[in-house]
């Protein structure tokens, strides 16, 4: 298959898990929702999505391996696609409607192609190796921003840290002193696509799983964006950026965080 034909597969199998995010959406009860670990959280609409885009892409690629958030997988084999069927879930159940859907799909290690559905908004982005990226079609490039203080920066971090909290608040202490302003919307993949069209000019988020990132970091790679993944024994980190400023957050992360550099 072409490349193009991932992406239409990513786009359909977003959609699929958007249309039970959609239907569900302000109507989870407090009973339905279950703590996997502390202050993780997962609903059965999770589930629910998860199974219906799993189904979607084993009809169509039987021989492919599938790596989602809930029921996990095997990452090894050429094509492995990665399912995140409800990034932002603690916002999804409070009511805040940044939240989406994210698939990916690696070839030997490489994303080839990504799509993230944002249903309360029906937004759709999507990107495939060499073909550029796109926001309900219509395709989308970073910000030309390239003054620090100008720029906007997301971040995140979980809840349940597994590194001292020290070492974050210095991070975004730093970084927020010397910019415009920092956002935290709560959902990786989400914040990687407004990083791509040009709402944000640079993010850094921590501990986070490559079902969190996969798809984003396609869309924002072919929207001329750049990014960073490091992986350590908390976890996958990612600094990324239109290009720009990307300077300027690795030196903070880096005095923080010396693995930034290796």
């Amino acid at each position: 298959m072409k490349v193009e034909e991932f992406v239409q597969c990513a786009k359909e199998a977003a959609l699929v898990g958007g249309l039970v995010l959609k239907e569900h959406f302000r109507k989870v009860e407090d009973e339905e929702i279950e703590e996997k670990a502390d202050k993780d959280f997962v609903s059965f609409v999770d589930k629910a999505s998860e199974e219906r885009i799993r189904d979607f892409l084993m009809r169509k690629f039987p021989d492919h391996k599938i790596v989602g958030e809930e029921q996990g997988g095997e990452e090894k084999g050429e094509f492995v696609w990665y399912i995140d069927p409800l990034d932002g879930t603690k916002n999804y159940i409070a009511g805040f409607p940044v939240f989406g859907v994210s698939v990916a799909l690696s070839y030997k290690g490489e994303n080839l192609a990504g799509a993230v559905y944002l249903p309360f908004f029906d937004i759709l982005y999507w990107a495939g190796k060499g073909i550029g990226a796109y926001k309900n079609g219509r395709k989308i490039k970073v910000s030309n921003t390239y003054t620090v203080k100008y720029s906007v920066i997301a971040y995140g971090f979980p809840s349940r840290a597994r590194r001292d909290l020290d070492i974050y608040w210095k991070i975004f202490k730093e970084i927020f002193d010397k910019t415009a302003a920092m956002r935290r919307p709560g959902a990786a993949a989400v914040d990687l696509c407004f990083l791509a069209e040009g709402i944000f000019e640079g993010l850094v988020e921590f501990e986070l799983h490559p079902w969190d990132i996969n798809a984003g970091a396609v869309i924002l790679k072919e929207a001329g964006g750049f990014y960073k993944v490091i992986k350590s024994r908390h976890g996958v980190d990612i600094i990324a950026s239109n290009g720009k400023i990307h300077n300027f957050l690795r030196e903070v992360v880096s005095r923080y965080l010396p693995e930034v550099n290796s």
